[in-house]
């Protein structure tokens, strides 16, 4: 399922260049692709649920997830079936947030 503007092909302005990897072009849409119908879940119903394995480590319901502590920032997509789109605005859970609260430590070295 491909979303309207996806194909635009549009060349960014010069000016853009650096920001543009090769083969990139600018989107100023927000093109979402899916492999299918997007599944409706009830708030009441939503869990997500770390494994490690086929272990559970920790399950949040949508109000405890929610509570975790909240990041904003912008950044640039650069997407791998082509599109570039700047200075996008996101917000949400971050994975050390969510790490942290299973009460998994990052590892200090990788060997």
């Amino acid at each position: 399922m491909v979303t309207r503007g996806f194909f635009s092909g549009r060349r960014p302005p010069s000016d853009t260049d650096a920001r543009i990897p090769p083969g990139q072009y600018l989107e100023q849409g927000f093109p979402v692709l899916s492999a299918g119908p997007t599944p409706r879940v009830r708030t009441e119903d939503w869990s997500f649920t770390l494994k490690q394995g086929p272990k559970p480590i920790k399950k949040w319901n949508w109000a405890e997830f929610n509570a975790l502590p909240q990041s904003k920032m912008t950044r640039d997509i650069h997407c791998v079936t082509a599109w570039t789109k700047f200075n996008t605005p996101w917000q949400g859970v971050m994975i050390d947030d969510i790490l942290a609260d299973a009460g998994i430590e990052p590892p200090t070295a990788y060997t």
